[in-house]
């Protein structure tokens, strides 16, 4: 997460001696990369939503749901709750209403 990255870089240099070039250009790029629980967050809200609406959802619209998810998670910024904004382009993207989204944010919050 962005919050741990300071003492991260810390950890990294003063414990394990990495040189601070590397451990200063690595470790940044590895925490905004690494969301993999954001892309999968937004994947099954998506799936959720469609459920709800009694939508099923074709091989095309799973493989936007997995593109945009992807590309979002990594292009998002690492603040607690950033992933709920992303899920109404991903659900602008395959055609679900966005009204349901409210649902997510409440359990997110």
């Amino acid at each position: 997460s962005s919050a741990t990255l300071p003492s991260m870089i810390k950890c990294i240099e003063e414990n394990n001696g990495v040189d601070k070039r590397i451990s200063r250009f690595i470790l940044p790029i590895g925490a905004t990369v690494n969301m993999d629980g954001a892309a999968i967050f937004q994947c099954m809200a998506a799936v959720f939503i469609a459920q709800l609406n009694n939508v099923d959802l074709n091989p095309g619209q799973i493989f936007t749901i997995l593109v945009t998810a992807t590309a979002s998670s990594v292009g998002a910024a690492g603040v607690p709750a950033g992933g709920v904004l992303t899920i109404a382009i991903i659900l602008e993207a395959i055609g679900l209403p966005t009204n349901d989204l409210s649902l997510i944010l409440a359990v997110d919050w």
